[in-house]
Formats: C-alpha cells, structure tokens, sequence
C-alpha cells in the first residue's frame, strides 16, 4: 500500500511539476514514514485543492493510510471531493488525472475501503450508537442495509433483554421499518395486557418453586405455569417461556411445540443448542432439504429419495395426490392406512394419529381434521386442541377459532373454552387483531384480546351497524346511520362520519364524499385535495371540474393549476397536463413553459435526454398543410410540414416519411443517411430498415449499417462464436447465424432454426428437427418434434418425440432417457432432477415406471397393475 501511495506522490509532483530531485525526495520521506513531509507538501499544493481530483484523492490516502493523522471521517470528505471532481470534470481533465493512476475506479475502490474501515469499526465496537453514526456519515456505503439490519437488531435485542412493553413500544416507535417489528408489536401487546391484568397465581406458582425447589408436586407446578404461560399459545409465549424457565421440566416441550410450530425450523435448533433433542430434530431438518417421492412397494405406498433408497415404508394404502408429481418436501407427510388418514413425519412418527376423513392444514403445525362429518383442530405431536364437532372451523388467531354449527357461528379457544355464542351470521377477520361479527343483519366489531378475556357483550343491541367494507392494508369501514367513517386495523375509529369511502389507488388513502363533493384523506386523516367534483383518476394524480375550470394535483396533494378548456389530460407519460378548447391543444411541461399548438393536430412528445438535460421534442401535423413537422418545446419548427408521418425515438432520432419513404433523421433536422425506406422502426436498441420486402438494421451505438436483403427482421441471440454475438436472419427462406462482421460470407441452409439456449439452437434439416451446439458445430439431438419444459423452480430440459415414442435431453448430460417410453414427467426440484418414465404393456395390462435421474441413470423401478398404477399417478 505504502509502494502506491509514493507512486501516486510521484504523480503529484509530476502534475506540479516538481523537479526529478524532488520527486526522488519525497519517494525517501515516505520510505522513512516521514509523512509529516509530504503533509507540508500537499499543504503547500493546497491553493489547487478546490476542483482537483488528484490532491483530494491523495488527502483521502494521508488520512487513512497515516497511522499518527488516521481520521476516516477526513479521508472519507476528501475522496467524495475527489469524485465530486472526477464528475464535474470534463473528459480532457480526465486524461491529465489519469495520468496521475487516478479515475473513477480509483475513487471508487478507496472510497468503498474507508466505508468498510468504518463499518469494521462499528463492528468492532458493535454498539447501537456507532451503528447510527455510520449511517449517517457513510450513507451511500453499500454496508448501509447490514448496518441498519445490526442496529435494529441490537436494538432489539435491548428491547427483547429489558423485556417490557415500554422497551417494545420504544422500539416500534423508533424502528417503524424493522424486520422484528412484528414480532416486538406482538410482544409488545402481550406484555401490556399481561401487566394491566396480571394474576397473582403465577407469582404465587412460582414463588412454591423458589421456596420448595424439591417438593414431590415440583412437576405438576412447572406444569401448571407451563399451561399458564402458554395460553395464547403464541409464539413469543414459548419463547418467554423458555428464557424465564430454564431449568423447568417443560422446557423440551415448549422447545419442541417451537419447532413443530415454526416456518423457520433451523433458527430454533440454532436457538438452542442444548436442546435433547435437537440430534433428532437436527436430523429431520436435514431430510427437508431433499424431495421424496411415492412409489408402490408390495402393493404398498413408500417413499424414495431421488437416489431410490426407500427411506420411509408403512402400510400406506396411498399418500396425498399431489405427491405424485413433484413429490413432498414438508417435514410432514400425508398419507392414509385402512384406519384413516393420518400424519407422520420422514422417520415415520405418527404426528396425527390414522383416525380421520380428512386433514387439511390451518397453520404451521396446525390442521384441521374430520371424523364422521363433522370438524375439529389437532396440534401436531401434541393432542387435539377442539374435538370433532363442528361443521366448519376458522382459524381468527393462536388462541382462538371461529366455529359454525349449521348456520351459526360462535367463537372458542384453543382449549374449546367458548368466548363468543353461536349465534353470530356471519365472522370476518377483518384485520390482524380485529374481527367483525354480524348477528341478525348487524355489525360490529371486536379485538382478538377482548374477545379472549371474555370482555365483549354479545346482546343485540351492541350490534349497530349496518355494513362494513374492507379497506387497504387491514383497515376497514363500517356504515352507521347512512354514514360511513374508516377504522384501523386495531378498531380505532379514525374519520368522521361521510357518505360514502372508498380507497385511493396506488395507496394514497381514501377517497370520502359528502353530498357531490370528494375530497382525499390520507393515512394520517389529513386533507390532501379539497372539493373534488366526479374526480378522473389516473396514476400521475386526479383531475376534477370546479367552477366552470378544471383542476389537477398530484397525488401529494400539489395543484398543477387551474385551466379554462373543455377537457384536461395528463400527458400520457405523466410529463405535464393536456387541456383542449375548440378542437386547439394546449401543452404545459411537468419543468415549467407551454405551448399553444394552434395551427396543428395529431401530435405527440417525446423528452429526449442529452447529457444533463432533458430535450422536449413534438412532433405534430400541420393543420394548414396537412403534413407533419419536427417542432421544439417553444413551437418553433426545426422540421418543416413536408411529412406524411414523423416519429421521434427515445434515443434521440427522428424517422419521417416523405415522399413513399421513410427516413432517419436527427433532432436538428438533419438526414442522419440519404437512403430512404419503406419502413423504418425503433426496438431493442436498433433501428429496423425495410425495403422492397427485405429487412436491414442500423446500429446508432456502432453506426453500424446492414443494408435490407434479409426475408425477416435479424434477431440478436445471446450466442457467441469464437466470443462473437451471432445473429439469427432468412434469405431466400432459409435460415442461418452470423456475426455482422461475416454477412458477406454468411451461408442460411436450414428451412427452420429455433434459437434454444446461449449455445445451442434448433434446425430443421431432413425432416427432422436437430439441437446443434453452434459452437462445437455437433448436432446432439435428432427428433420429430420436441417440447421445451421449465419447471417452477427453472429447472430446464427437453422431451422430445421420435417414432412416436418419447426421450428426455438434460442440457448438463445430454440425451438421458432413450425415446422408448409412452410418456416422461420430471416429478424432481431443480437441485435435485427425477424423471419418471412409463411404458404399457397392453396384453399384460401391467404399467412399467422407471425413475430415472438427471445422469440416465434408473434408481427405482415398479411393475404395477392399473390399481397400483392409479395410485401413484400424476395427473
């Protein structure tokens, strides 16, 4: 580092043309660490500092490279000067600096070095405060998202260790985009209801243990505290649990009802590394990873992985159908015994016992089972929450379950506890702690916490309102007395009262009327746009009449004026407004400045950046000549109207017609070549020619022009030969690739070509169609037709038909499975490819099936009859 630092000293003074002898000086100062010198030196070069790239990037080295004048803070200022510099320079300062070793790329490598000083820095000390200085100082460093993840994090983790709803409620506040913030909102609620209704029997439990810690009822109390502090059955209340009870005999439970419970398995493991379990569940987790698939085992249902090892067999009499054609990847599988369905997991423990109609899961963990028609909730390793008796359950929280028994519904917790009648029409979750209840036509609404403690009244005449309507983002409304007002998730009532509310697209809030009049609230129920006649929305804002004139405004709420015209428009790229009187357009820009386009019609706007500015070109037809012109943003023609059509493009080009041909011109008016065209259009980048039935293309990047000879448009391929892009074209009805460097040479044979992959396309050549490798030139698939399958995942691969019976090619191994089969699926992942092949014997009615995986290779192989077949099926 030392070695580049003196070389870009010795730049320095080139620059300044300090003299050899010099130079060779200060090469000795830094040699001996003696960068008090060069300090003198650039300080001395310090009236050259404002606008020079080298001296600022060089101030930027000193301070991070000096150990005795290390200030990060100093280099950090330094090199964004530096790059300020670097910008704002023109191209021939660029090649002085460049000279000095110093560009952009420079720049940027030492500016990402000091950011990852200072993030180090912050982890080094890893405390919340250094987290939020580097934030602020370092912005644009790409560690910001890991350093706002860490602050937030230990943010949390001080809130989670104080464990209080203040803590929680503190950090909600203060970290509102957190990743924790549900679960701190969560905790937040539970801990705030617990400490407003705290019950002295837990204490009391506790204190037994602490007083009596070997007394023979110790287990029965862990047991009771247990239940105690898992009512919610929510997942911070294992977690709490565990930190407040860990040397409870109930721990390993509360450890494995997580587990059980969890979307994300591995963090619990991770969590608890003690855990007696954890070689066990540490196991299961590991077999997730891997797809398992049905087979018929002794006329049995098994399950193989995709080496065909058998690795799970009961007597199964069949696995849930939509195993059969991607196999199963849960923890859990669903399979059914002459008994009735059950669950069990990869090692074969019965997590729900074979006993039902039915299973369907709720939850993570969570299914809801059937038994002679009627329903009820089963936790898995666990029992059943609520017995089979209702003809319809719902899931409203952890805790609690809407049920139906004929057409009434009612509320019941986890323990069957009933916290609502059934006697409700109808149950709606309207949002994560609220739930609407209608009873005889009726509304109202309730909090899931309220419901629980058994704090509502269920009387009729609590139910007041008439109708409700879900709003955005869980917040709803609900209509009393002909009046509607909105309300939050959490059942605050948050507007007054208005004739009708609906919500604002693209999430701006809510539209509310009251008598003709519309205004708009946003979230924060501030007025955003006042009095709203039958409002035109659209995305760039809202349009309204008011006054015999026409209004506009963003979405913000800002106006874009006031216009007296029979109609207004946003211009359809949302760059200014339109307004239109008697058959006359009148543009305004989105940057300020009009124009009345009065003597023409059928116009269009293309914005057109050069540079650092944004160029407005119309192009628009002459009322008086009929014929369209090229105008600027002031009217003033840099084209005259001598056009029958005219087109300005993106990039800055103008394609007009005159006469019986199109031409390309640039915006100053000038014919960018003489040639004209039957057609010329803009797409990816180029521009397409046609003439007298070919096509040509032009390339402004290269200026590079092909003149039009080919039957259809060129297609850029991401194929590359000897690392040159080809190109598909047609001539003469044949087809072919070719770099544009060799069109001359190019040789079309093929009556059809499909381009497949970045190496490989298909041709068709004798009748048949072939996969050709362009770059080895190696024809590796021959077939009469073929099929391109992806699979959910991206997994890509080719089923190809020959003779009338079916092959597959793997793009990794090539023709894998011979086409000698009925029919091939690939049931497999993309890690992890299986195919399943199937021939018939007729005579014999006898179903042969090979998996075979991604090498050709059979791992597994059934010889079934119809009813074996029909079992492992995928249809």
């Amino acid at each position: 580092m030392k070695i580049y630092i003196l070389f870009l000293l010795f730049c320095l003074f080139q620059i300044n043309k300090v003299d050899a002898q010099t130079s060779k000086l200060f090469w000795k100062f830094a040699d001996k660490g003696e960068y008090e010198k060069i300090e003198k030196k650039l300080v001395k070069e310090s009236d050259e500092l404002e606008g020079n790239a080298v001296l600022n990037y060089l101030w930027g080295l000193y301070y991070v490279e000096n150990n005795l004048k290390y200030n990060l803070d100093s280099s950090y200022l330094h090199l964004q000067e530096a790059k300020l510099n670097w910008d704002n320079a023109d191209e021939q300062t660029h090649a002085v600096w460049v000279k000095s070793y110093v560009n952009i790329d420079s720049i940027g490598y030492w500016l990402n070095h000091v950011e990852q000083l200072a993030f180090e820095a912050s982890m080094s000390s890893f405390k919340v405060d250094d987290f939020k200085d580097f934030i602020k100082k370092y912005p644009d460093a790409t560690h910001i998202p890991r350093a706002i993840e860490l602050k937030d994090s230990l943010s949390f983790e001080i809130a989670k260790k104080e464990h209080s709803y203040k803590s929680y409620q503190e950090f909600i506040k203060n970290h509102p985009e957190a990743k924790q913030r549900d679960l701190a909102q969560e905790q937040y609620e539970i801990l705030v209801y617990h400490s407003k209704t705290k019950d002295a029997d837990e204490h009391a439990l506790n204190r037994f243990l602490l007083e009596h810690p070997n007394n023979k009822f110790k287990s029965k109390v862990e047991k009771q505290i247990y239940e105690l502090r898992t009512e919610n059955k929510s997942e911070s209340d294992y977690l709490s649990f565990i930190r407040d009870y860990p040397n409870s005999s109930r721990v390993d439970t509360a450890i494995t009802h997580l587990w059980y419970f969890s979307e994300n398995k591995d963090s619990v493991l991770i969590s608890y590394p003690n855990w007696k379990n954890i070689s066990y569940y540490q196991s299961l987790n590991l077999a997730e990873k891997h797809t398992i698939y049905p087979v018929i085992k002794d006329s049995k249902v098994a399950f193989i992985n995709n080496k065909g090892k058998v690795i799970l067999e009961d007597a199964f009499l069949q696995a849930k159908k939509k195993y059969n054609c991607n196999g199963v990847q849960s923890s859990y599988i669903e399979v059914e015994k002459e008994t009735g369905h059950g669950v069990v997991n990869r090692k074969g423990k019965v997590l729900i016992p074979f006993e039902y109609e039915s299973i369907s899961f709720l939850s993570e963990g969570l299914a809801v089972v059937k038994k002679q028609g009627k329903y009820g909730i089963y936790a898995l390793n666990e029992e059943q929450w609520i017995p089979c008796m209702y003809d319809q359950i719902m899931q409203i929280s952890n805790r609690l379950f809407g049920v139906r028994i004929k057409s009434r519904w009612g509320i019941i917790s986890s323990d069957g506890t009933q916290k609502f009648p059934i006697e409700a029409g109808q149950l709606i979750k309207i949002a994560e702690n609220t739930l609407l209840i209608m009873k005889k036509g009726r509304w109202n609404y309730f909090s899931e916490s309220a419901i629980f403690s058994e704090q509502i009244n269920s009387a009729d005449s609590v139910f007041r309102f008439e109708s409700y309507k879900s709003l955005e983002d869980q917040w709803f409304s609900l209509k009393e007395e002909g009046k509607w007002a909105v309300y939050s998730p959490n059942g605050e009532k948050w507007t007054d009262d208005y004739d009708l509310i609906k919500d604002a697209p693209y999430k701006q809030g809510w539209f509310i009327q009251n008598d003709t009049l519309w205004q708009l609230l946003n979230y924060d129920n501030k007025l955003k746009i006042d009095s709203l006649l039958l409002p035109v929305v659209k995305e760039q804002g809202v349009i309204s009449r008011w006054k015999n004139k026409w209004q506009a405004f963003t979405w913000s709420g800002d106006s874009l004026g006031n216009y007296v015209a029979d109609t207004i428009v946003f211009n359809g790229n949302g760059n200014g407004i339109v307004a239109s009187s008697g058959g006359i357009d009148h543009l305004y820009f989105k940057g300020g400045g009009d124009l009345l386009l009065k003597s023409y019609t059928k116009w269009h706007i293309q914005y057109v950046q050069k540079d650092s500015t944004e160029e407005i070109f119309i192009g628009a037809k002459s009322k008086r000549y009929k014929k369209f012109a090229l105008l600027n943003e002031k009217g003033n023609q840099i084209m005259t109207p001598q056009f029958t059509d005219l087109t300005v493009t993106a990039n800055g080009f103008v394609i007009a017609k005159y006469g019986n041909w199109y031409y390309l011109y640039t915006t100053k008016g000038k014919r960018h070549f003489q040639e004209g065209y039957s057609a010329i259009y803009y797409e990816n980048g180029v521009f397409v020619l046609k003439k007298n039935g070919k096509y040509g293309l032009y390339i402004p990047e290269t200026n590079q022009k092909i003149a039009p000879q080919f039957d259809s448009k060129l297609i850029k391929t991401t194929i590359k030969k000897e690392e040159v892009t080809q190109w598909l074209g047609s001539k003469k009805g044949k087809k072919g690739l070719f770099s544009l460097s060799t069109i001359a040479t190019a040789k079309f044979y093929y009556n059809d070509m499909t381009l497949f992959d970045s190496t490989s396309v298909f041709i068709r050549e004798d009748n048949l169609w072939k996969l050709l490798n362009v770059e080895k030139n190696d024809i590796v698939l021959a077939c009469d037709s073929y099929k391109i399958k992806t699979t959910e995942e991206g997994y890509t691969w080719i089923l190809y038909q020959k003779n009338e019976q079916y092959g597959a090619y793997s793009i990794k191994y090539g023709n894998v499975i011979y086409p000698e089969f009925l029919s091939i699926q690939n049931i497999g992942s993309k890690e992890e490819p299986l195919f399943l092949a199937k021939q018939f014997i007729k005579q014999a009615k006898l179903y042969i099936l090979l998996y075979i995986n991604e090498q050709g290779n059979v791992v597994y192989q059934s010889f079934l009859n119809e009813s074996e077949f029909n079992l492992v099926d995928c249809y």
